[in-house]
């Protein structure tokens, strides 16, 4: 024993009896708190870029996969990680923003992540590493999400957009889309490199080595990534209203004055469908959707507003 730790090996120590316990995360209420406490796993780690890819199936198992490149887990301690008490930062803690927070280190949360989760793995250890997790959402429900509007029930990316305005997040870039997209961001920046060959070769040798990481895409899919067809992944930046933020969208309307006695645009019927249909094709072409289109006529401009959002992709 040396003090209130045990030396693990490899940078890894198990912490005991009063430290053990004061450090311990919180009891996980939602999948959201789930995955907050993956995000400060790989920070910890010193990831500079984190990678998210979350699907539902069935209406209620949550799939989340954590892809981070930060120093890694010694292979001989993928499983040793999701024991109680493990961590890598006994010795310099690091606290969280809110007061009351106990400082923690990193790993810490896996044994309760383990503990709650119907599975929880290590599926790549190092360069990158990669963690899947999958729950009930029965058993661990996830947070009402506020917005009526949006078809997503899911608060996940939310929390994204918290974590990484928060200060100890200063410098770090966090993605989060589908399997396929963030599959084509982790070609985009050589995490992972492509195979040489045909096409339908080249795209079964990509399909097997994304699910080595969580991200489990078809042989369809998998062509489309390697013919450049999908968009990459975008950074969390925030919450966004197409694009727009809630100051921004404040500006636009002071923007919006204009002389009285401007002509008004009137707009049919037949010329509202078309104008729907298409950018619902400019938004499939990167894998999006719109709802809720609409549009209005004032004096000197025409309103086009419809929500956009990424339509979650279910595996059966």
């Amino acid at each position: 024993m040396e003090g209130p730790y045990r030396d693990l090996g490899g940078g890894f120590a198990r912490l005991a009896g009063a430290e053990g316990l004061r450090r311990s995360r919180r009891r996980l209420r939602s999948v959201e708190d789930a995955l907050l406490e993956l995000l400060r796993n790989s920070r910890d780690a010193g990831a500079r870029n984190i990678y998210v890819a979350f699907t539902l199936r069935a209406r209620r198992y949550r799939q989340l996969v954590v892809i981070d490149d930060g120093c890694g887990i010694p292979e001989t301690h993928k499983h040793l990680v999701f024991e109680p008490g493990v961590t890598t930062r006994h010795l310099d803690p690091i606290p969280d923003n809110a007061p009351d927070d106990a400082p923690h280190g990193a790993g810490l949360s896996l044994y309760h992540i383990k503990n709650t989760a119907l599975s929880a793995e290590v599926l790549s250890a190092s360069s990158p590493t990669a963690i899947k997790t999958v729950f009930d959402t029965q058993a661990l429900p996830e947070r009402s999400l506020q917005s009526n509007t949006r078809p997503s029930k899911s608060n996940l990316s939310a929390t994204i957009a918290h974590f990484a305005a928060q200060p100890l997040s200063n410098g770090l870039r966090l993605h989060h889309a589908s399997p396929a997209r963030i599959l084509t961001l982790l070609l985009k920046h050589r995490i992972i490199q492509k195979s040489e060959g045909g096409s339908v070769g080249e795209a079964g040798r990509l399909r097997e080595l994304a699910s080595g990481l969580g991200l489990e895409v078809s042989l369809r899919t998998a062509q489309r990534v390697v013919a450049g067809s999908v968009s990459p992944a975008s950074p969390a930046t925030g919450p966004e209203i197409l694009g727009v933020g809630r100051d921004s969208r404040t500006q636009m309307r002071a923007a919006r004055r204009v002389e009285a006695g401007a002509p008004i645009l009137p707009v049919r019927g037949e010329d509202l469908d078309e104008i729907r249909e298409v950018l619902r094709r400019v938004a499939r072409s990167s894998y999006l959707d719109i709802v809720g289109f609409d549009i209005k006529t004032r004096p000197g401009e025409v309103i086009l507003k419809a929500q956009v959002y990424e339509p979650e992709e279910e595996y059966e």
